[in-house]
């Protein structure tokens, strides 16, 4: 390749390459925010969005629930009981004529 045809090369390059400049200083002139955040920001090293702390549950209030819970649900067994042992008491009356 000779000189001549070497630095025609690098006059298309660097025609192409004013050409992209002028794009690019078109499309910031156009949306400036959008290009500069997306050049603050390189892709992929985002960093991950924090989730919301969570208060935790001590063992003793896990427990003191829980023990709720079977004094509510050993009620409700109880009157359940009741209503049946009545039912039965009553269906073994005889009925009086």
């Amino acid at each position: 390749m000779s000189a001549k045809q070497l630095l025609a090369e690098i006059d298309r390059g660097i025609n192409a390459l004013q050409k992209a400049r002028v794009l690019c200083l078109k499309d910031e002139a156009v949306a400036p925010k959008a290009k500069a955040t997306a050049a603050k920001t390189p892709k992929g090293t985002k960093a991950p969005a924090k989730k919301a702390a969570r208060g935790g549950m001590s063992d003793e209030g896990r427990a003191k629930i829980a023990a709720a819970q079977q004094k509510r649900w050993a009620k409700v067994k109880r009157e359940k009981n009741k209503a049946a042992r009545a039912a039965k008491a009553a269906l073994a009356v005889p009925a009086e004529k």
